[in-house]
This record gives structure tokens, sequence and C-alpha cells, in this order.
């Protein structure tokens, strides 16, 4: 018997279209940090502060930084909702980051993630959180917030997870001169007080020491021939008189709430010329120390 040839067709099937809908995928957020460690202040100016921060987005980091949006608040951490809170130089600065950090940048396409970075000037009377806060804050701490939005709404946020002190700054500015002008010998300034105005130029209450050099010219004038008080009134009513030696005085500067009213305040000064003191040009210098307070 001869075998026969035996062939067999095979049915091709019809293709099978696909498709997904890929979802949007939220922000995260990590490594939120306040990168100076005490944050330490500058007389009469701003600091600048630098808050960092992670941000990825499974959608391409582009959802972000190209269409969404990326803020901040650094704050008090006293203050209640700080995501929130009201802008305040003294304890909440609200900010927004616009450029990534050449370490971590977003590149588009399939870069998902990005290092954001953000520098913030703080007023030199922001509240000072340090063992020695004169407002009652060394309990509490500067913390950095931070807020992603992508370009469909969706959003996360993070908080710093380290504490970070505010240091105590001690500032105070004043006057460039006192110029009694002429005084006659074996006479004083009377009614005519020499206005000394102190300013407090850091984020502490202060009191002040005073002191004085003895002023020389053709002879010498003792430094406590100098009187001075906090109310303009006669000579012989002001307050203190000047001495060689340091003299603490209670002042009881407050702190400036704002950067446009600074606290400041005056003293009254005072001359009394020796009888038989020889004509001439005198000088000297009176020194204005600030000292932490309570008060």
């Amino acid at each position: 018997m001869v075998a026969g040839l035996i062939t067999a067709a095979v049915a091709l099937g019809a293709p099978a279209s696909t498709s997904v809908t890929v979802g949007n995928a939220a922000p995260t957020i990590t490594n939120v940090a306040i990168t100076q460690s005490p944050m330490v202040m500058t007389e009469n100016t701003t600091a600048s502060i630098n808050v960092t921060a992670d941000i990825a987005d499974g959608n391409g980091c582009a959802d972000v930084f190209s269409s969404g949006t990326m803020t901040g608040v650094l704050f008090r951490s006293g203050i209640a909702a700080t995501s929130s809170c009201t802008q305040d130089a003294r304890n909440c600065y609200r900010f927004t980051f616009t450029t990534t950090s050449a370490a971590g940048p977003c590149t588009g396409g399939t870069d998902t993630a990005m290092t954001v970075s953000s520098s913030i000037p703080v007023w030199y009377f922001a509240d000072a959180t340090d063992a020695s806060s004169s407002l009652g804050y060394s309990a509490q701490w500067w913390a950095a917030y931070v807020a992603a939005t992508d370009f469909v709404a969706s959003s996360s946020n993070a908080t710093s997870g380290t504490a970070v002190e505010l240091s105590t700054l001690l500032g105070l500015q004043v006057t460039a001169a006192i110029n009694y002008g002429v005084v006659a010998a074996n006479a004083n300034t009377g009614a005519t007080n020499q206005v000394a105005t102190t300013t407090n130029t850091g984020n502490s209450k202060l009191d002040i020491e005073f002191s004085g050099t003895n002023m020389t010219g053709p002879a010498t004038i003792a430094a406590a021939q100098q009187k001075f008080g906090t109310t303009s009134v006669t000579y012989a009513s002001l307050s203190y008189t000047l001495s060689t030696s340091a003299a603490l005085q209670q002042m009881n500067m407050g702190i400036a709430v704002t950067s446009t009213a600074p606290f400041a305040s005056g003293t009254y000064w005072g001359i009394a010329i020796p009888n038989g003191q020889v004509n001439g040009s005198y000088t000297g210098t009176n020194t204005f120390t600030a000292v932490w307070s309570s008060n």
C-alpha cells in the first residue's frame, strides 16, 4: 500500500487590538530640609535661608515643574494652620519654587524626579527659638512645609522632619554724633537736650549699657559732666550720669514687627562745663552696648 500525502490547512486569526489609558500619578515629596542649622540672622537686613525638597511624579517631573505648582512655607512651629498661615515677617514666610537644583534638575521626557531649592530672605527680627529667645519661644523651632500640584490638580505635601533653631541676634544702631554745640564755662545745656536715637536691629528685647570716655581737647572734660535720661528735661533733672565704666540701664526696647516699623527710642543728653575750663573744641566717645532682656 502506498501512503497518501496528508496536508492540513492552518487558519490565521484576526488581529486583536489593545488599549490602555495611563492614569495620573500624584506627585510625591521627600527630604524637605532647611539647609542652615541654626538659622542665623543678619543685623538690620535679611538673611538668605535655603529650603530644599525632592519632588517626583510618575507621569514625569514636567507634570509638576512645567505644568503645575511648587510652593512652600517657612514657619515657626507654634504657628497654627502652618500650611495656610498669613505671611508675617516674624514667623511665616510663604514662597514659590521657580527653579530646580543643578544637583537634580527636571530634564523632561521620562525623568520623574527633581530636587527643588528656594532662597528665602528672612528679616532680622524673625522670632528666635533658641534658649535665649526673649519672647518665650525656646520650646519651639522652625520648619519648612512644601506642597506640589500637577497639571490635573493632584497634589501632595510634606514637612521637614528636623527641628531647626533660629538664633537670637542682639543688634543696636545709634545716632552717629551727640553735638552739644557751644556751652560756656560754668554753665550747662539747661533744657536744650541732644537726642541720641537707638534702634533695635536684632530679634531680642534689649536693655543698654552706657559708658564714655573723658572728652579731650586743650584740656580734659570728665565723662561724668555728661548726663542723660529717657525724657527731655533740664540738665539737673536728667536721670543718669555718664561713667567711663559700663553701666546697665533698663531701656525696655522691644522688637520690630515689620520691616518698615523698626523699634526705636531716644535718650536725651546734656553737659555741664566746669568753671575755669579752657576754651576750645573737645571730643570723646560714648558707647551704647545692647544687652539681652526678657522685659
